[in-house]
C-alpha cells in the first residue's frame, strides 16, 4: 500500500468521525434544599394537562437527584411537590425546551416553599 492511500484512508476516517452528530439524553438536577426530613418529587410532562408522565424522581431533604429527558422530546412540563402534594398540590413549570442540562431547587418548608432555578 502506498503511504499516500494510507494518508487518504487516515484522513477519510478521522473527517467522517469528527462529522458523526453525537445525540445524548438531557438532565434536570434538583437540589433538595428545603428542610430536613421533608420529602420532594419532581414529574416532567409532555402536557399541560393530565398525563403524559415520562419520568419522576423524589428523595428525602437534603439529597439532590436528577430527571432524565429524552432527545425526542422537543419541550416539557415539570410538576414540583412536597410531600406527596400535602401542603399545595405541586407548582408548575414549562413548557420548557429541551435544549440542553437544566437545575432547579427547593427551598423552605413543608407548608411554605418555593422552586427557584440553579
Amino acid at each position: 500500500m502506498k503511504f499516500s492511500t494510507l494518508i487518504a484512508i487516515i484522513f477519510g476516517l478521522l473527517t467522517s468521525m469528527s462529522l458523526t452528530l453525537i445525540e445524548a439524553d438531557h438532565k434536570v438536577w434538583i437540589h433538595n434544599k428545603i428542610t430536613a426530613g421533608t420529602q420532594t418529587s419532581v414529574q416532567a410532562l409532555l402536557t399541560n394537562g393530565q398525563g403524559g408522565q415520562f419520568a419522576s424522581k423524589g428523595a428525602i431533604a437534603h439529597k439532590g437527584y436528577s430527571l432524565t429527558i429524552p432527545d425526542n422530546v422537543s419541550f416539557y412540563y415539570l410538576d414540583f411537590a412536597v410531600n406527596q402534594g400535602i401542603s399545595e398540590p405541586f407548582t408548575r413549570l414549562g413548557p420548557i425546551t429541551n435544549d440542553g442540562d437544566k437545575c432547579y431547587h427547593f427551598h423552605g418548608t413543608l407548608y411554605n416553599w418555593r422552586v427557584l432555578e440553579c
